[in-house]
């Protein structure tokens, strides 16, 4: 797969961008601030209609963009993509909104359109498949659970239709279950309402925690072995990254089903019953789990050097494109912002050599072109960006 053209209108610093893009690698290459990881961040939010970087979706519209009468400003992104199935265009809209006074507001309202045609959010994903790495992507090995959770779910909603719907089915489960929950803790309800009102939750609990874990366990088993070569290749060594998904629900791993996860899962929650009571919050499911990462006996977060992690986290992104071209027979876009920051020269050979697949779209940034080798150099497009424009 691999996108064809790309155009923007008020996105983030570009007032209008217009790129026909090709198969194979292109550099972005030009000073900070310039607009190349906006790019980048264009095509993350095609793919999954969220940003890596914004908060809220209304900081994508252009600061001083202008509206039109009875129009609120707004960001416009559309590209085409070839896939081994055909062609798609996909289309967002983000518009700013304004109270009745026509005063701007903290609030935006989103259009996603395929081929033209208007769709849900949940309805985009994985009609682009990306990977996407920025240097604050080492939070990926070194921060909270969070970031190693989302690693996984944004890869397989990009793979699977019935898992973005899925999780977000279990998203508002989990957050009705722990509103009835602090209701009964703070003693707004009362307690021998719980164990039947709780019957319903759990039931839909477990039922969409089983499928979204039995997804990360099977993940998680491919991506050890994937990713675990790719780290070899990166650090020229021979101890493999691993990974092991770490469940709140005892007694399941890769090879259970989804009725034996909903069997497990509904026992730990009668267990846990009292204790979740008490707190008031659901403590056991996806939500809570954490995938763990090391090198031999070495957990990779807490005592890896910079490198090491530096190499892990690219390892797992490089792992999450193995995984999605694996099991589409399609691969992904590479979306690699400053990617040879804090590597030494030996692992930036050995990169450069992996991310080298003839039928891979890669788009890589930097800030000049010294940091890459002739080889590189010779077989990539390299565009100049500054100032929120390109010069090819």
């Amino acid at each position: 797969m691999h996108v064809t053209t790309l155009s923007l209108r008020d996105f983030r610093n570009y007032e209008r961008l217009d790129i026909t893009l090709e198969p194979g690698t292109t550099l972005f290459y030009g000073p900070n601030a310039a607009g190349k990881t906006s790019i980048l961040e264009s095509l993350f939010y095609l793919a999954t209609t969220r940003s890596p970087r914004a908060g809220a979706d209304r900081e994508l519209v252009r600061w001083d963009a202008q509206g039109d009468i009875g129009v609120q400003p707004f960001a416009r992104l559309v590209c085409e993509i070839k896939r081994i199935d055909g062609r798609v265009r996909l289309e967002v809209v983000v518009q700013r909104r304004a109270d009745d006074d026509g005063q701007l507001i903290g609030a935006s309202v989103k259009t996603v359109r395929v081929d033209r045609r208007a769709v849900r959010a949940l309805d985009l994903v994985g009609n682009l498949r990306v990977v996407l790495f920025t240097p604050a992507d080492i939070a990926l090995v070194t921060g909270a659970p969070s970031e190693r959770r989302r690693y996984l779910d944004v890869t397989l909603s990009q793979l699977d239709g019935r898992y973005v719907r899925t999780l977000s089915h279990y998203n508002k489960v989990v957050q009705q279950r722990n509103s009835l929950l602090r209701a009964w803790r703070e003693r707004r309800r009362p307690l021998r309402s719980a164990v039947d009102e709780l019957a319903f939750w759990d039931r839909e609990l477990a039922l969409a925690g089983a499928y979204v874990l039995r997804e990360r366990l099977r993940a998680t088993a491919e991506l050890n072995t994937l990713a675990g070569q790719i780290f070899c290749q990166i650090t020229a060594g021979t101890t493999p990254l691993t990974a092991r998904y770490q469940s709140s629900v005892p007694g399941i791993d890769e090879v259970s089903d989804e009725r034996q996860i909903e069997t497990a899962f509904l026992e730990q929650l009668a267990r846990v019953r009292d204790d979740e009571l008490g707190r008031g919050q659901t403590l056991i499911g996806p939500h809570r789990d954490d995938l763990l990462l090391g090198i031999g006996e070495m957990s990779v977060g807490t005592y890896g050097s910079r490198g090491q992690q530096r190499s892990a986290t690219l390892a797992l992104k490089l792992g999450e494109a193995a995984l999605m071209r694996s099991r589409s027979g399609d691969a992904p876009v590479l979306l690699l912002d400053d990617l040879l920051s804090e590597l030494d020269a030996e692992r930036r050979h050995h990169l450069l050599a992996t991310i080298n697949q003839p039928d891979q779209q890669t788009l890589v940034t930097a800030t000049g072109l010294e940091e890459f080798d002739a080889a590189f150099l010779q077989r990539a497009r390299k565009i100049r960006v500054e100032g929120a424009k390109l010069y090819l």
